[in-house]
């Protein structure tokens, strides 16, 4: 099964354009831009037999209901989300597998963002709660740079039943919390292992947070208690990282 969304901003779409060009089914352009790396893309090979439309800057601006579009976007094709059911036939597959579960994020920005250093952190599938948040949200896609389109993501009406399927298949599963002594350099991530990032405000719910078998902290030296999710979720994936790769 495959569905449409819209993409915009130049990182998305020139990723779709470059990796996936049979997945685009218009390429909308501003007629009036002179954005050189717009031209640049253009006189691609991958554009020449894409649907281009040349349209007013105010058409993009009531399609994407932003202004900061960068005078492109697409409507493309990409294969739909993973449910629970799909999920955990995916994941039962692949042993080893790293998981970011974003429990109760509804931020597109902080969304969007925490996909993009999923993506570059090689995770094999991002989860996010279906009552949440709209996925096919275009601010998502833009922050995301060609993430969204490029990465398994799993959709699930209840994270608390998708953490226990995939523990019964094998999977750790860590949580960012204050609460917790220990850094989160300590673990080891080598066998399938899930990371939970919590909500920008209170953080993980109590019910996800019980479900952990490990919390972890992020050590803070200076005068602020706090980081952005996106960023505490990148420091965490790239110590997952270092430890794959060095192993």
């Amino acid at each position: 099964m495959s569905k449409e969304v819209t993409v915009y901003g130049y990182n998305s779409v020139e990723t779709s354009v470059l990796k996936n060009p049979e997945s685009i089914i218009e390429l909308y352009i501003d007629e009036s831009s002179s954005n050189k790396r717009v031209e640049k893309l253009l006189s691609s090979k991958a554009v020449s037999r894409l649907n281009i439309q040349k349209v007013d800057k105010n058409f993009l601006s009531d399609l994407l209901s932003t202004e900061k579009h960068q005078g492109i976007a697409a409507k493309i094709r990409i294969d739909d989300f993973f449910d629970l059911k799909s999920s955990i036939e995916y994941l039962s597959q692949n042993h080893g597998s790293l998981v970011l579960i974003l429990d109760d994020l509804d931020d597109p920005r902080n969304i969007g963002a925490c996909l993009r250093t999923a993506n570059a952190t090689a995770v094999d599938m991002v989860v996010l709660s279906k009552n949440r948040v709209n996925i096919d949200s275009p601010v998502i896609s833009k922050v995301s740079s060609g993430a969204l389109q490029n990465t398994n993501i799993a959709v699930v009406s209840n994270i608390s039943q998708f953490i226990d399927r995939i523990k019964e298949i094998g999977f750790w599963i860590y949580g960012t919390s204050d609460d917790s002594d220990v850094s989160y350099w300590e673990p080891s991530y080598i066998e399938s292992s899930a990371i939970i990032v919590g909500s920008e405000g209170k953080g993980m719910r109590d019910l996800t947070k019980s479900k952990c078998d490990q919390l972890l902290s992020i050590p803070m030296s200076g005068d602020v208690t706090s980081l952005n999710v996106s960023v505490a979720c990148g420091l965490v994936l790239y110590e997952v990282l270092r430890q794959r790769s060095a192993n």
